[in-house]
């Protein structure tokens, strides 16, 4: 333990930080994993007076002083060995004091304040499937810090000595999993629904276009760490035109996860197998896409609080999110030439407006939105097929 409450001095805000996780991940299913880090400050703290402090969740939480994660291994707790300098650096210089900055956060006595983040990808290489892990935080610090409110700081923070000691302590246990390993491909499936195309867009809804790329080959040492072959693909999203009835400049915050969900026969992202007879969809296994969600259940979000779940365009904008083809045919090998798309599909929530517009704003989330349904009564917004990649497969 790096810190501990020993290591607080007088002068300082008593803060304490703690932070919520999933005791499982299968990475076949789940492109990532989200923590919730909170910090919360005491409410008996003898300071009474309220506080400003920055903490950037991927270089305090995540950085190279921040959460470790520990292996169980013959009977040991190791930490897994990760690229130290794929990891933030601490930057420590004063920064604008922003209220819009996520990162800048008020505290009085009993104030809690929370950020929800993504594990880093440089954490994936190292998980073995089946085996049990913990994440730890060892404790850390605040060096940017300062009496007052938000509102009275319209300068800059600088280090601060004493700084703010966030001790260290909690544990908690995370399992590598494959629910589903025991079902298998070769399940029977119906065929899969053409893409969609421009004519289903809806009438005074936002205008919105998919488009895909990636590399022209795929070796067969790209894998990822349940030994499946991998193809990373780039999906830009284009907020084109907005309706007529609305101002132009309006902007749209929107739900992202028909892009970063797994690939479906119905709609989304679709692999195209090619063959003397031309070109032939890559069938998925029903009951996997079936059960993908089985042990997921409805999850609160803040829509201005989760920017990696939500996203804001204005019309002339586009956004890029990144995503993994995992599933191909059992014999793929050197040779076999593959096209990769998105067939089209209905963001399951959208609304006008940027973050700080829905900052109370709370969404129920098992996958996509399951509450509020129906967006609420507004049109729903559909997007239609994207180009194809179409890439090789190299030893």
């Amino acid at each position: 333990m790096r810190y501990s409450t020993t290591d607080r001095q007088s002068g300082s805000p008593r803060l304490t930080l703690t932070f919520e996780a999933k005791p499982e991940l299968d990475p076949v299913y789940r492109d990532s994993y989200s923590l919730t880090f909170k910090i919360t400050r005491d409410s008996d703290d003898p300071q009474k007076e309220p506080c400003v402090i920055h903490w950037d969740p991927g270089e305090d939480g995540f950085g190279q002083s921040g959460i470790i994660i520990l292996h169980h291994e013959s009977n040991e707790l190791r930490p897994i060995q990760v690229e130290r300098s794929q990891l933030p650096a601490k930057q420590l210089h004063p920064r604008d004091v922003s209220a819009s900055d996520p990162c800048f956060k008020q505290l009085t006595p009993g104030d809690t304040v929370s950020w929800e983040v993504v594990l880093p990808s440089v954490y994936y290489g190292s998980f073995i499937e089946e085996h049990l892990y913990e994440i730890s935080w060892p404790g850390g610090q605040i060096p940017l810090w300062d009496w007052g409110t938000l509102a009275e700081h319209n300068d800059q923070l600088v280090p601060r000595f004493p700084a703010v000691v966030l001790p260290g302590g909690q544990r908690q246990s995370l399992e590598i999993i494959n629910i589903e390993s025991d079902i298998e491909d070769d399940v029977a499936s119906g065929p899969s629904p053409r893409p969609i195309s421009p004519s289903a867009r809806v009438s005074d809804a936002p205008v919105f276009t998919v488009s895909v790329s990636g590399p022209a080959t795929l070796s067969m040492k790209d894998r990822n760490i349940s030994g499946t072959l991998r193809y990373p693909v780039t999906v830009t999203v284009a907020y084109d035109a907005a309706p007529d009835i609305l101002h132009e400049e309006t902007p749209v915050i929107f739900h992202t996860f028909i892009f970063q969900d797994m690939d479906n026969r119905y709609n989304g992202f679709r692999l195209y197998v090619g063959g003397k007879d031309g070109w032939s969809p890559h069938e998925l296994n029903g009951l996997l896409t079936h059960h993908r969600y089985r042990f997921s259940f409805p999850d609160p979000f803040h829509v201005g609080h989760s920017q990696d779940r939500f996203r804001i365009l204005t019309p002339g904008e586009s956004c890029s999110l990144t995503r993994e083809v995992s599933d191909f045919p059992k014999n793929a090998a050197p040779g076999d030439v593959f096209r990769y798309g998105y067939k089209g599909g209905k963001l399951d929530w959208w609304d006008w407006g940027k973050s700080e517009d829905h900052e109370d704003t709370v969404v129920w989330i098992y996958g996509g939105v399951t509450d509020p349904k129906d967006n609420e009564g507004r049109p729903g917004i559909m997007i239609p097929a994207s180009n194809l990649i179409e890439f090789t497969v190299v030893e």
